[in-house]
């Protein structure tokens, strides 16, 4: 018996495989970890005004790192890891614009179930996000203090924890990093599921 396969309609995006990702219809055959990996290595954070080339790929290797500084799970450093992976195809949206805009929540969490399958991982519970979310608020603090040279800083939760962004990549230059990072990790978490 042969089964009808209707051809998928609508919008979307090229990834950098040469991939079709349908923004809202999201499937895992859709996009690769390089494709993730090679987006946010060109992708900006603060709309490009920082002083300095700052690329969501940075920030998240960076993210992973304090979660390992402050001893969190493999599993949570995944989880810093990868938590942009949604804006590989929806881009980084300014934190004002985003939280203005609830539909795009709903988009960014149903393309994040996605990249959560492609990496080979569980979703995060509510209290992993949590951690994850205040890690990344962590590097918001930093980002603001060091590379946007502001003073006011937003008062969200936070570590303590101070993070040299003196020195980054250029465009691009994250794609490989963060793929390292990801099989270092994901060998690592293997690991533990075995033990």
């Amino acid at each position: 018996m042969t089964t009808y396969q209707q051809e998928r309609v609508g919008d979307y995006i090229q990834v950098n495989s040469g991939r079709r990702f349908y923004v809202l219809d999201p499937r895992a055959e859709d996009i690769t970890m390089i494709d993730i990996a090679h987006a946010l290595s060109n992708l900006c954070r603060f709309t490009g005004h920082g002083d300095r080339f700052y690329c969501v790929g940075e920030h998240s290797i960076q993210c992973a790192r304090v979660a390992r500084k402050l001893g969190y799970s493999t599993l949570i450093q995944l989880y810093c890891l990868l938590h942009d992976g949604s804006e590989a195809v929806v881009n980084d949206l300014a934190r004002p614009v985003k939280q203005n805009i609830p539909q795009y929540k709903e988009v960014e969490d149903r393309i994040m179930a996605v990249v959560w399958g492609v990496a080979g991982l569980p979703s995060p519970t509510e209290d992993d996000y949590k951690i994850v979310k205040t890690i990344d608020n962590t590097l918001l603090v930093n980002e603001m203090e060091q590379l946007m040279k502001r003073s006011d800083i937003p008062d969200v939760e936070h570590e303590k924890v101070f993070v040299d962004l003196s020195v980054g990549y250029n465009a691009g230059e994250s794609k490989m990093p963060f793929l390292n990072m990801y099989v270092s990790l994901m060998e690592e978490f293997i690991e533990g599921i075995e033990v």
